[in-house]
């Protein structure tokens, strides 16, 4: 079995900060940990006061891991880099390991949940392409699942999916992020799980709306619950995922999705702000003055496309869609849940 002892973590926010955390408390007998963030403040922060700038700025980072001042210097002789970036950063930097890097091959895991905004790829495809442009071999892995960057840091007892299509490259990944803290599992299907942790963020979404607009929390699971099978059979029937992949039972879909729409979330947060009458743009701001982004805003651009072409079987996707997309009122997602089979 291939061990991945030398880790790097490019981009030290919230959920890239918690990782390196989790990471340095595993196994610092066994790992060698370094950290790239392109802003220059929270390098320094770290290095010198081996705290974060914006997130749990009592939890510290340990002396022996190492805050690189370069790309080059994160990707010097790496078996594995973590990539904790938004999605649509996710071309760019991709772009940027894959022409620095100087080994052959580089294992990549990403623990982004969106699809290409501009294309509707899958993020997977985006990173392979930059690096099939270098010649470089790239082995691509997802994480996903009902995890938040502080009940990592609180090393609660949570639950993730490793998804890579490399069989034999799920032991050791599966080694390396486990702990008596988080518990992974593993699967082939990318496809199904890079889907999952994209839509989850849609539920999520409106599953704010629905909070914002007043309802119960009863009303809140018959939307989970109604549009959960819409997006299930859409990736199962449409898009190639695996039905297993969508099951309650799976981390990467149903903890992540209960996780993602009944807790304070990011994605839920900006939905519950759209249901009391703010603009995406106003909601937006709110978010970026917390120095957060919501993936599922750019899920629902970049499935635009499919959204209009499968109408007829996507009639709460679609209304989403207008909803945060084009500005429509809120309100309009309880009438498309409570009609019986489609839009009229």
């Amino acid at each position: 079995m291939k061990e991945l002892h030398r880790i790097g973590v490019y981009g030290v926010g919230h959920f890239g900060f918690a990782m390196l955390r989790h990471l340095q408390r595993k196994s610092p007998e066994h790992l060698t940990l370094v950290a790239y963030d392109r802003d220059a403040g929270v390098r320094e922060t770290l290095r010198t006061e081996r705290r974060h700038p914006f997130h749990e700025a009592t939890t510290p980072l340990q002396p022996d891991v190492r805050i690189a001042d370069s790309l080059d210097e994160l990707l010097d002789n790496l078996d594995a880099i973590v990539l904790a970036v938004t999605s649509n950063s996710t071309r760019e930097v991709s772009g940027a390991i894959a022409e620095a890097v100087t080994s052959s091959s580089l294992t990549v895991i990403n623990t982004a949940k969106a699809l290409d905004s501009e294309t509707g790829a899958r993020l997977s495809e985006l990173v392979s392409k930059e690096f099939e442009q270098r010649s470089v071999r790239l082995t691509y892995a997802a994480l996903a699942g009902g995890t938040i960057a502080s009940d990592l840091l609180s090393h609660e007892p949570l639950g993730m999916t490793i998804a890579c299509e490399d069989e034999a490259m799920l032991p050791p990944l599966k080694q390396l992020l486990s702990s008596q803290s988080l518990w992974i599992e593993s699967t082939t299907d990318l496809i199904g799980v890079e889907y999952a942790g994209a839509f989850k963020n849609v539920v999520s979404i409106c599953a704010g709306m629905v909070r914002g607009l007043g309802h119960s929390y009863g009303s809140v699971t018959h939307l989970i619950s109604r549009l959960a099978r819409e997006i299930e059979e859409l990736c199962v029937t449409r898009l190639g995922a695996r039905r297993e992949t969508f099951s309650t039972g799976s981390q990467c879909w149903g903890s992540d999705l209960w996780m993602s729409c009944t807790g304070e979330t990011r994605n839920q947060a900006l939905g519950q702000w759209l249901g009391q009458g703010m603009s995406l743009d106003q909601a937006n701001e709110a978010m970026a003055s917390q120095h957060k982004t919501v993936e599922g805003v750019q899920t629902l651009r970049a499935i635009r496309w499919l959204v209009e072409r499968y109408e007829r079987e996507l009639p709460l996707l679609t209304i989403a869609k207008e909803i945060v997309l084009d500005g429509a009122p809120a309100s309009r997602l309880i009438s498309a849940l409570m009609q019986d089979e489609e839009i009229v």
